[in-house]
């Protein structure tokens, strides 16, 4: 559960747009915010007075939401702050933007962005500065691609919360290399199966069966979702595409996959989809729990839904 969430600033406008997009995903019952800017020394003298005042400014506007707002005003490098305060804090998701202004330390440039998305241990939501803030407040659609891996599949209990917070539909996705199959089509939820013998089935059936089993566990969860496998070239540029087609609120994903045959969620795919997606995304660091698992290509945990 998404309890405590940090939110670097930097005193742009652009930087504080995450904020607007956030609140369609957290309610102020379950969630408090802790604001953090950070501030060269060479320049805090100068500019103390002005971060704080903004902070200050933007804390009171979420106070009248009803949240709970820390606020911390740091000196140092911004990515380095940024994630010592993270595990200080044990927060447990990171929102920000990947873009912000020169002006107050420089804290959101986009390289502060990709160190702290490459080391930082919380999930971040992440809001491209491309991404335009929908006037409809309800979250409808989350897009999560898997790849059939344990690492992947990290990103599953964070959806599922969002879907159950929210009652959104979660859009199940699987991309299948073109190279790895010679039947170029499309499989959705409307794909009819049985999945006895799933190893013994082309690549295509494999990966729908995969998907089905997990659609089936969160209609048992009472989560609503869908499921789609699509032949591609380009994983990153189907997620992008699919994601607009399908007007998305959030693409949920894993940071780590495997490469191999059917790569999909790592971290050439993550940066792609960064680079081009008009949606936020929601990115978990994929780590193999330690359940034995019994993997030939399609096995879902069992415990993935808790």
């Amino acid at each position: 559960m998404i309890k405590r969430v940090l939110i670097p600033l930097d005193g742009s406008e652009l930087a504080e747009r995450v904020i607007p997009h956030l609140l369609r995903f957290i309610v102020p019952q379950r969630t408090e915010f802790l604001l953090m800017t950070a501030l060269s020394p060479s320049i805090l003298p100068f500019h103390e007075n002005v971060a704080s005042e903004r902070v200050h400014t933007v804390s009171q506007q979420l106070n009248q939401l009803g949240f709970k707002v820390e606020s911390k005003l740091l000196s140092g490098k911004p990515a380095d702050s940024i994630l010592r305060l993270a595990e200080l804090a044990y927060v447990d998701l990171i929102a920000m933007s990947t873009h912000g202004r020169t002006g107050l330390g420089l804290a959101l440039l986009g390289s502060v962005a990709d160190e702290v998305l490459h080391n930082a241990h919380p999930s971040i939501f992440l809001v491209p500065a491309r991404v335009v803030l929908r006037s409809d407040a309800l979250l409808r659609t989350i897009l999560l691609p898997l790849d059939g891996t344990p690492v992947a599949e990290a990103a599953l209990p964070v959806a599922q919360q969002f879907a159950q917070e929210t009652g959104a539909i979660i859009h199940l996705l699987r991309v299948v290399e073109l190279h790895d199959t010679k039947h170029v089509s499309t499989i959705d939820s409307t794909f009819a199966s049985t999945c006895d013998d799933c190893a013994e089935q082309p690549v295509m059936r494999q990966a729908a069966c995969y998907l089905e089993r997990i659609h089936s566990r969160l209609q048992l969860a009472g989560i609503a979702s869908r499921y789609q496998v699509v032949v591609g070239d380009d994983p990153a540029d189907t997620i992008v595409r699919i994601a607009c087609a399908d007007n998305v609120d959030v693409i949920v994903m894993s940071t780590h996959g495997r490469s191999g045959v059917e790569r999909m969620v790592y971290g050439s795919v993550v940066s792609q989809v960064i680079s081009n997606t008009l949606c936020p995304l929601l990115l978990v660091r994929g780590k193999v729990r330690a359940e034995a698992y019994e993997y030939n290509g399609n096995a879902v945990p069992a415990n993935f839904l808790g």
